[in-house]
């Protein structure tokens, strides 16, 4: 399994932003940003997820963390729908 030093974690009302310190071999830097604010309709609310990153090599987007956001995404909906 590879481990990730995870720093610079920073919460707000409205989004929680995270940075890899190291531990991933394909990024030289990695950050990235959930964000959560009103939807288009009353009740609702509309999620986005930002990465800011500098490749290794020519890798490219972070595809493998991009899926990982979605659970986290799910699971969040999930949650709230449970309540």
């Amino acid at each position: 399994m590879l481990g990730h030093c995870i720093g610079f974690l920073r919460r707000s009302k409205q989004d929680t932003r995270y940075t890899v310190l190291e531990g991933d071999p394909w990024y030289h830097y990695f950050s990235g940003i959930f964000k959560f604010v009103p939807g288009p309709a009353t009740g609702t609310t509309a999620a986005t997820w930002t990465a800011i990153y500098i490749p290794v090599g020519d890798m490219g987007p972070p595809e493998h963390i991009k899926e990982i956001a979605v659970l986290v995404f799910k699971a969040l909906a999930g949650a709230f729908n449970a309540n």
